[in-house]
């Protein structure tokens, strides 16, 4: 149980110092993007952190944001070590992190469901006839 807490704690501390290096970034997709850090998920022993990022636009545009995150991760990695109290600081990998799209599509699997279906009758309805 302490190893997760640990653990979860970590996860914490590296999202939100990843979140703070990549808000500095200099480049022009970064400027003109929203990009979050959504989740962090490190090995048990810290070896190896895979970030989950959420870039908000076109599926070219959060490709090319997460390759140029990846082709920077010593960099990230380095500026991160100084952030961090770790003795051992984590690999990145950067992916992006799909839970929004996924949402949005079964909500509008829901929706079309929904306008599709014959409108149920409530006994409220039924006791009016």
């Amino acid at each position: 149980m302490a190893a997760n807490k640990r653990m979860s704690r970590v996860d914490a501390e590296v999202q939100k110092a990843l979140a703070n290096i990549i808000s500095k970034f200099d480049d022009i997709d970064f400027a003109t993007s929203l990009i979050s850090v959504m989740k962090v998920e490190t090995t048990s022993d810290f070896s190896f952190a895979k970030v989950f990022v959420s870039v908000l636009g076109e599926k070219e545009k959060k490709t090319r944001i997460v390759k140029k995150l990846n082709d920077n991760k010593k960099t990230i990695r380095y500026d991160l070590a100084h952030n961090l109290k770790m003795r051992n600081v984590p690999e990145l990998m950067f992916v992006v992190d799909e839970v929004e799209e996924k949402a949005e599509r079964i909500l509008k699997l829901f929706e079309q469901i929904e306008t599709e279906l014959p409108p149920v009758e409530t006994e409220e309805q039924t006791d009016e006839d």
